[in-house]
């Protein structure tokens, strides 16, 4: 009886009921929403960075990222990279040879990071190709073709097929400097990067460095599955046993701290939208059970008792929520689905984004985990809502609520 006295008791102000009903819906979807935003926008990076920039796994010697020096290299690289591309869970693999130095144009210098990379492999690994936005990708067969980021050659005032120098120290800690020309320039989703790292051959780049050419600074690994990357990092543990083996979280630790952070972030953000939407429902319900004094008192006067009248005040506010709140996720899945395939064009805030990594499309993208996560949270904070109004129904005076106009 209670129940559908309480179902009855809704639809009496079918007005108040539907803007209460409504305001659950358009802050569900709206947190929803946001929540697949962020998470799009940081997935979208995190992908980036690792599919572009650092792989899943990466090699070193031991000493190679403390002193970010090439003479710190991994020897009978040839071999290792024979090794790791018969395992069947490795995607793609590539060596690279890096060094710190600076470029200098005719005009300006600037400390650049070198990597010495092969082209065809690199093709696969990171798909620098992909960015060439001038000239072409390593189609010279000239040794001293370089590759360069669109911002840096603004820096260094220079265009495509300009001289540059690069001068960095050789394993033996000595100055050298090579002239390269300008093969093509590039531009990736992260403009800070495309400032500081250039790409030259790796052989030529060997050779400058007097470096063995079975040696290399590091050996990227990219994967097909990501869950399996415990698997071949023990694998490439027992293959490089004197080397330093990390995955991406390893190697790039605020990406790490995202993905664990972005749990806290879901609570919070759901909380602030649900504390928002429980004074509502706390103002609507208190309105509905003052209208309703001498109705109560007549109720609890003709025996109905307290804990009745406290079910059926909570009941009320259960249906509410329990109307609104699937409609809610259900939009802000849709919504979520929809722009997830489309993408949300952001592309007068992309340069200032791309400084920071993020592209100028974000695809809003949300675990099933989430929802459950938002609908369980709305469900306790209907609850919590509907006890003060049905606490104050249980203060009524039968008597007194009676004569009351």
């Amino acid at each position: 009886m209670l129940i559908q006295i309480a179902w009855r008791n809704i639809w009496r102000n079918k007005t108040r009921s539907f803007v209460v009903i409504s305001s659950i819906i358009i802050g569900l979807w709206a947190g929803v929403f946001m929540l697949a935003f962020s998470w799009g926008m940081y997935k979208n990076n995190i992908d980036d960075t690792v599919f572009k920039q650092l792989s899943h796994i990466q090699i070193h010697h031991p000493l190679f990222k403390e002193e970010t020096d090439s003479k710190y290299s991994i020897p009978n690289t040839d071999q290792i990279l024979q090794k790791l591309r018969l395992n069947k869970d490795i995607a793609s693999v590539s060596s690279r040879i890096i060094s710190s130095g600076m470029i200098t144009s005719p005009t300006t210098a600037s400390g650049v990071k070198i990597y010495g990379i092969n082209p065809v492999e690199e093709e696969k690994q990171i798909g620098l190709n992909e960015h060439v936005r001038q000239g072409a990708y390593f189609k010279s067969a000239k040794q001293n073709e370089i590759l360069i980021g669109e911002k840096l050659a603004k820096k260094l005032k220079i265009k495509l097929k300009s001289k540059v120098v690069l001068t960095f120290t050789n394993i033996e800690n000595e100055i050298v400097s090579g002239a390269f020309r300008v093969g093509g320039l590039y531009r990736s989703k992260n403009i800070s990067l495309d400032e500081v790292n250039v790409y030259v051959k790796q052989n030529y780049l060997k050779d400058l460095l007097e470096l063995d050419n079975s040696n290399s600074n590091e050996i990227a690994i990219l994967l097909k599955n990501e869950e399996q990357m415990e698997v071949v990092k023990a694998y490439s543990i027992n293959l490089v046993p004197n080397g330093k083996v990390e995955d991406w979280k390893e190697l790039s630790p605020e990406l790490g701290m995202v993905i664990e952070s972005f749990n806290l972030y879901t609570y919070i953000i759901t909380g602030i939208i649900l504390l928002a939407l429980t004074f509502g429902i706390v103002n609507t319900m208190l309105m509905s059970v003052l209208e309703r004094v001498r109705e109560l008192g007549m109720l609890m006067a003709i025996g109905l008792n307290k804990r009745k009248i406290f079910i059926m005040i909570m009941l009320e506010t259960l249906y509410l929520t329990l109307i609104g709140c699937p409609i809610g996720l259900l939009v802000g899945w849709l919504t979520n689905n929809f722009l997830g395939e489309h993408g949300i064009n952001i592309s007068m805030f992309s340069e200032g984004l791309a400084s920071y990594g993020f592209s100028s499309v974000i695809y809003p993208a949300l675990d099933y985990e989430k929802y459950v996560i938002v609908a369980v949270m709305c469900f306790f904070t209907a609850i919590l809502a509907a006890i003060y109004p049905a606490y104050k129904a249980l203060q009524l005076n039968p008597s007194e609520a009676i004569r009351k106009i």
